[in-house]
């Protein structure tokens, strides 16, 4: 018997399709597979992050408090360090160590750190006229706290370090919450941002008996707002001015809160204060 070879039709170790196109299809199920996770995974992270204990989040706060700089401008930090002491007295919120520094940035911003570490950015600094105006960005990032808000975005950040890392890609705690105080920031939705104000509002009250001034930044800014899409940072990451502007004035009718006098900024009426540089005594005071 002639042995006669046959050959497959096919070639069965040849995908019909482009091998760039398979490559393309398993990229993108293995992406949505990824996304999906981090939607639940971020979702669980969150609630749990939001309820930890003061305690725990100052454990936290320690992996990258110490790249905080407490010793730049000093007098100015002295200063704003006494303004958010009154307004935290006044928040009955308990169980942190309320911290604030200054960052040397243009950028018009302020972040609540977890902890109690609130950085205030000196172009928002110079742009505030009054004490009243300062104190309600503050107090503002004390309705944070109070609303658990600054650990929300934080829970999500962490799955997602969490799945970079399990992916081999490098990377620690400090470098994700801090990597620059230039580009760090908390993006929330504008009702907890109304929610913040609205908490600021209240402990600005309880403290200066008045919310004389407190809205004049909001107002600045809702008016730039209205203008160009070219807003400071403060609001590009804290939505909608003009919605916030109106739901603050509507809950200062509601509460009958007084308008009073500003409180002028002290020494040269500017911040930050003119020639303060980072000389500090042996007891961690500012020199004259």
């Amino acid at each position: 018997m002639k042995f006669e070879p046959r050959y497959a039709e096919e070639n069965v170790n040849v995908s019909e399709q482009n091998p760039l196109l398979d490559f393309v299809r398993l990229s993108l199920l293995l992406l949505g597979i990824l996304f999906g996770v981090y939607l639940v995974l971020g979702f669980a992270a969150e609630k749990i992050a939001e309820r930890l204990p003061p305690n725990v989040e100052a454990a936290l706060a320690d992996s990258f408090a110490e790249q905080l700089d407490y010793k730049a401008f000093p007098r100015t930090r002295t200063y704003l360090q006494q303004v958010l002491n009154q307004l935290a007295d006044n928040s009955h919120l308990s169980g942190f160590h309320w911290q604030v520094s200054v960052q040397d940035s243009p950028e018009i911003n302020a972040v609540a750190l977890p902890g109690g570490h609130i950085v205030v950015f000196t172009g928002l600094l110079a742009t505030v006229k009054s004490e009243n105006e300062l104190a309600m960005v503050l107090a503002h990032e004390l309705g944070h706290y109070a609303h658990r808000d600054h650990l929300r975005g934080l829970g999500r950040g962490l799955v997602l370090l969490s799945i970079t890392a399990a992916l081999g890609i490098s990377g620690d705690l400090p470098s994700f919450i801090i990597p620059s105080l230039q580009t760090f920031s908390l993006k929330y939705s504008r009702e907890q941002e109304a929610a913040a104000d609205l908490f600021a509002l209240d402990v600005v009250a309880q403290t200066y008996g008045h919310v004389g001034g407190a809205l004049d930044l909001f107002q600045l800014f809702a008016q730039q707002e209205q203008k160009d899409s070219h807003i400071p940072a403060f609001f590009s990451t804290h939505p909608d001015a003009v919605w916030r502007l109106q739901a603050a004035r509507k809950h200062i009718r509601q509460n009958n809160y007084a308008q009073a006098a500003v409180k002028a900024l002290p020494r040269a009426g500017k911040l930050p204060f003119p020639n303060d540089v980072q000389k500090l005594d042996g007891d961690g005071q500012p020199l004259p």
